[in-house]
């Protein structure tokens, strides 16, 4: 039968009580409480204070708190043994932790039950160690997760009650929903926020923290984006234009070889000459995409490979070491070179409200909407139906005929439509031969 008592091992004025834990013989342990006392006002023999009637008001309060508080801790640290799993080894480290987790609110897993504990354990002992596809995730994929941490924490603040990891389910997922919305982010960023928390949640279980049988049910969400890009026509006059201004010169430049390159605004800036290799004969430029890590080899368009005889062998300079910088003043200057073109039709888009601090969705100007993502779903665009879909892919890196179709807009409806003109070819093709069968007879 387990069994505490309070001892002092000291006769000082101030002595700690020390908790001494008994399960059967030779196996007693014992170690300090928080607690201090005058050992004479201890009754060595049962171990706990002799209760004073005689006392001020202060020191009456204290005496009783401090009975209270050794019932309570001698309670959970009986309780905890009895709770105890079969892993557990019971020994002096034991009943320190015990102890400790007394003061602190219970043991460092009935903590972790708590939303926020666990979030703080998952940023530090969790997420430094998350693997996909049996490689450690990439820093900016660290990186999201905390900025995901860091809207659940303030969302919880929010909150009238402090919830546990169990009480995280679709209700809750829905509020969680609506508080980011608040924050004017877009749908397509909530809903990827709303994804990762499963992700994130879902890792309780390795500690062995319960979760809520929803919690497979909360799904994230995204919505139709805008997918503005640049016709060939519009291109053209963009190529066509006399620009005198170094500085946009530079991002003309930049925008021909991303639109004939089919690359994101990270691996578009990070194209140097070292990066060209000969292949029997034809160059390419070989990347490893930053943000998905698919290596291309992308041929060079003679649209590009006149930029980079005009510049001796060089891509245009570099704005900034700054990715951020540089796709901030790209952006900039392609407005300006767009709107100097008079690209100017109204297209579906969104534009960032400077007053609002958010973006605005509605019908602009092509000119508004013109940015460095322009680059990669003109490539795209262009280039579909003319040349098979499996080798744009290769080029932008997608990775599913069903994902990059979704990229450049294309739906059900526009496929059908697409029949008719391959129907139109095929019939040509027949007739033309017919008729060649006809005159050869």
């Amino acid at each position: 039968m387990a069994t505490i008592k309070f001892i002092l091992q000291s006769k000082k004025s101030n002595s700690t009580i020390y908790a001494r834990f008994s399960i059967g013989a030779n196996q007693v342990y014992k170690r300090k409480t928080r607690e201090m006392v005058n050992p004479e006002n201890w009754n060595t023999k049962k171990g706990s204070i002799i209760q004073r009637s005689a006392l001020t008001k202060d020191d009456l309060q204290k005496q009783n708190e401090l009975i209270s508080t050794l019932n309570k801790l001698e309670t959970f640290i009986l309780d905890q043994y009895r709770k105890r799993t079969e892993t557990e080894i019971i020994n002096g480290d034991w009943l320190e932790e015990i102890i400790a987790s007394y003061y602190s609110g219970g043991r460092k897993f009935e903590q972790l039950d708590f939303i926020e504990n666990y979030l703080e354990h998952y940023k530090t002992d969790i997420l430094p160690f998350r693997k996909y596809k049996g490689k450690p995730i990439t820093l900016r994929t660290k990186q999201k997760h905390l900025t995901i941490i860091e809207k659940f924490q303030d969302f919880l603040k929010s909150e009238k009650k402090r919830l546990k990891v169990s009480d995280y389910n679709i209700t809750v997922g829905n509020r969680f929903v609506t508080f980011l919305r608040r924050q004017h982010l877009s749908d397509n960023t909530v809903g990827k926020y709303l994804k990762y928390t499963k992700t994130i949640f879902k890792d309780a279980k390795i500690e062995n923290i319960q979760v809520n049988e929803q919690l497979s049910e909360i799904k994230g969400f995204t919505m139709e984006t805008p997918t503005p890009y640049l016709k060939v026509e519009e291109l053209e006059k963009i190529q066509d234009l006399l620009i005198i201004n170094e500085r946009l010169e530079q991002t003309r430049d930049w925008l021909i070889i991303g639109c004939y390159t089919g690359q994101r605004a990270s691996d578009l800036f990070r194209m140097t000459p070292d990066k060209i290799v000969n292949i029997n004969g034809k160059e390419f430029i070989n990347l490893s995409q930053k943000k998905t890590k698919t290596p291309v080899l992308v041929p060079i368009h003679t649209e590009v490979k006149k930029i980079l005889n005009k510049r001796n062998g060089n891509f245009p300079a570099q704005y900034s070491t700054n990715l951020e910088s540089s796709k901030t003043i790209f952006n900039d200057n392609l407005k300006k070179i767009c709107k100097m073109a008079d690209i100017d039709r109204q297209e579906y888009g969104r534009v960032f409200d400077e007053v609002k601090k958010h973006y605005v969705f509605g019908n602009y100007p092509m000119y508004d909407l013109a940015s460095s993502h322009i680059c990669r779903r003109t490539f795209a665009t262009m280039y579909y139906s003319k040349i098979p879909t499996a080798i744009i892919m290769s080029v932008t890196g997608h990775k599913t005929e069903t994902e990059f179709l979704g990229y450049i807009g294309i739906d059900n409806n526009t496929l059908s439509e697409q029949m008719y003109s391959y129907w139109e070819k095929l019939e040509s093709k027949e007739n033309n031969t017919e008729l060649q069968t006809k005159n050869v007879n």
